[in-house]
C-alpha cells in the first residue's frame, strides 16, 4: 500500500503548516534537515504493525495530533498549542532513516517469489534509545520545554523502559504531568485504530 502522491503531497503540507504555525525559533532549519537529510516523507511507521508503508509515518504523526487534541479536551487536561504541535509532529523523528527495504523470499503455490519487506536499521546513527533519539534531533534545532521533553521521552508509556526506576518515574509523571498519559493513549489510538497495516 502506498498513498498516492496528491495525498502525500496534502499531508506534508498539512505536517508543514502547522510546524510553522509554532513560530519556534530553528522550526525552519528543522522541516529542511526533513525534507534535505531525511526520509521522513516517505518513511513508514513500522516494519510490519501500524502504518507499515511509505509514508506511514507522516500520517502517523498527524493522526497523534488530532488524537492527542481529542484526549486533552475530554479530559479538560490544558497544553499550549504550539507545545501539542511539537510533541506530535516530532515524538517519532527517531525513526528517520531508520527503517530500510529488504528482499525475501516466499512460496506462492509452488514457487519461490521475491518480495520486499521494511527493516530496521540494526546500527542507527545516534545510538540511544527511542524517545531520547527523538530529543536528541528535535534538540539539535529547536528547544524543547519542560513538559515537551517529559510527553516525548515517555511517549511508550510501559514499553519505553524496562528498569526499575523507569516504571517509578513513569507513574509519578503520569500523575503529576496527565499530558504524557494522554498523548500515550493518543499514540495508541493512532495506532490500533486509525491505522492500517500493510501485507
Amino acid at each position: 500500500m502506498t498513498f498516492p502522491e496528491e495525498k502525500l503531497e496534502a499531508l506534508k503540507k498539512e505536517y508543514i503548516d502547522l510546524l510553522i504555525s509554532t513560530g519556534r525559533k530553528g522550526i525552519k532549519e528543522l522541516i529542511e534537515y526533513l525534507e534535505t537529510r531525511t526520509d521522513f516523507f516517505t518513511a513508514p511507521a513500522s516494519t510490519k504493525f501500524h502504518n507499515n508503508f511509505e509514508g506511514g509515518l507522516l500520517e502517523h504523526s498527524l493522526n497523534v495530533y488530532e488524537n492527542f487534541q481529542i484526549m486533552l479536551d475530554a479530559k479538560g487536561v490544558q497544553m499550549d498549542e504550539d507545545s501539542i504541535i511539537i510533541c506530535a509532529l516530532l515524538h517519532d523523528l527517531c525513526k528517520c532513516n531508520f527503517y530500510v527495504k529488504e528482499d525475501r523470499n516466499r512460496k506462492v503455490d509452488g514457487k519461490w517469489q521475491t518480495y520486499e519487506v521494511w527493516s530496521n536499521m540494526k546500527n542507527p546513527s545516534i545510538p540511544l534509545p527511542h524517545s531520547s533519539r527523538s530529543i536528541r534531533i528535535i534538540r539539535s534545532y529547536v528547544s524543547l520545554k519542560f513538559l515537551e521533553e517529559l510527553t516525548i521521552f515517555y511517549h511508550m508509556g510501559p514499553y519505553g523502559g524496562e528498569d526499575y526506576e523507569y516504571k517509578n518515574l513513569l507513574k509519578q509523571v503520569n500523575e503529576q504531568f496527565p499530558q504524557t498519559l494522554l498523548f500515550y493513549v493518543a499514540d495508541l489510538i493512532s495506532s490500533y485504530l486509525d491505522e492500517e497495516t500493510a501485507e
